[in-house]
């Protein structure tokens, strides 16, 4: 018995012996590759995921790419000390620009200086517009609006404060003269008119009770009448009648959209809407309520503008980190490309982009830069 269990102590320490070496072996060789050839592993890494990545990216969104017909960028505006999360121009073609740095700039209609800067926030600006009268309001994430009264070129003075919000005001817009709209995080919408004594106050608060927050709205005039629509975080888009303010529909569940960035019109029965999440720009036929297109699949459409000239301007993001500013035509059902500028800003995010009287284009996003391009 004792023989046995010797020879078995023997085997035992044998095998353990080897796991040991083997063990060894494998650690030495485990250090070797992570040091020497960490460096080759990573490139032949980078260099696929490259020809991959550009392979997706040009061979899906940009079939008519035409490098003659890009623009040049021949300045940069650096005066925001943080993310810049809108542009507008304004009646008197002056660009205009909000920063969550709490600040609303307004610069020379043909240096493109700075002219004004308007701090009155005590949080960043998301949004603003200007009103017929020629009031700018800003929307805040201090859950605040600001009336303000641009007096001359250097000068301005705050008409009023509106309150009301619980959470940061998305957007307002104008329905009609003296009548507004404002969205926010909380789930509601607010409807300001203006009284007697020329101040804004509200008249109706509409809470909706869904997932997520609302993300933009606007006036559409379809058939001679006006309708408000409201987009919320849960992929559905809401009709509104601008008169009295009732319900008319919904367009549900709008097809692997998250969430609708933003909208207009392309003639009285056919809305352009961008979303986000990889899903992309589609037309929806208003009379039916159906998507009858998606233009662009597996793309963020995070802005769209109706030009002057009735084109249309994108900022774009692809899968990939790629950001592009395209302008198209709608011609039956598509879109042909008029012009592209591959990664306009070296961050991924462009959250804005306009085009000025003169036919000079602006974008804007997390760079915190202004870049006007040619």
């Amino acid at each position: 018995m004792k023989n046995i269990k010797e020879e078995d102590n023997e085997l035992i320490n044998k095998k353990t012996n080897r796991n040991k070496r083997i063990k060894k072996k494998f650690k030495i060789l485990k250090r070797n590759l992570n040091t020497s050839n960490k460096e080759k592993r990573l490139n032949n890494i980078k260099n696929e995921n490259q020809i991959k990545h550009k392979k997706n990216f040009s061979s899906n969104i940009f079939k008519n790419y035409k490098p003659s017909i890009l623009k040049n960028n021949f300045k940069i505006l650096n005066y925001h000390t943080e993310s810049i999360n809108h542009l507008s121009v304004l009646k008197d073609g002056r660009l205009v620009s909000c920063s969550d740095d709490k600040s609303l700039n307004i610069y020379n209609i043909k240096s493109y200086e700075l002219q004004l800067s308007i701090k009155e926030h005590s949080n960043g600006i998301l949004s603003f517009t200007q009103l017929n009268n020629g009031l700018i309001i800003t929307c805040s994430k201090d859950k605040t609006m600001k009336v303000i009264n641009l007096v001359n070129d250097d000068n301005y003075e705050i008409k009023q404060t509106l309150i009301g919000h619980n959470n940061s005001v998305m957007k307002v817009i104008e329905i009609r003269n003296n009548e507004l709209i404002s969205i926010s995080r909380e789930q509601n919408m607010k409807i300001w008119i203006l009284n007697k004594e020329k101040e804004f106050i509200c008249i109706l608060n509409i809470i909706f009770q869904r997932f997520g927050w609302l993300c933009t709205c606007n006036i559409l005039k379809l058939n001679k009448k006006e309708y408000v629509t409201l987009s919320i975080q849960d992929r559905n888009l809401k009709f509104w009648n601008s008169n009295n303010y009732s319900y008319i529909l919904t367009i549900n569940k709008i097809n692997t959209v998250w969430q609708v960035n933003n909208m207009c019109l392309i003639n009285e029965n056919l809305l352009c809407i961008g979303g986000n999440i990889y899903k992309g720009f589609y037309l929806i036929q208003i009379s039916n309520h159906q998507i009858i297109k998606n233009i662009i699949g597996n793309k963020i459409i995070w802005s769209i503008y109706k030009c002057l000239d009735g084109l249309f301007l994108c900022s774009i993001l692809n899968n990939y980190g790629y950001n592009s500013i395209v302008k198209y035509k709608y011609v039956n059902l598509n879109m042909e490309i008029i012009f592209i500028k591959e990664k306009a800003h070296d961050d991924e995010f462009i959250n804005s982009c306009v085009e000025l009287n003169n036919g000079i284009i602006a974008s804007c996003g997390y760079d915190n830069l202004i870049r006007l391009w040619s």
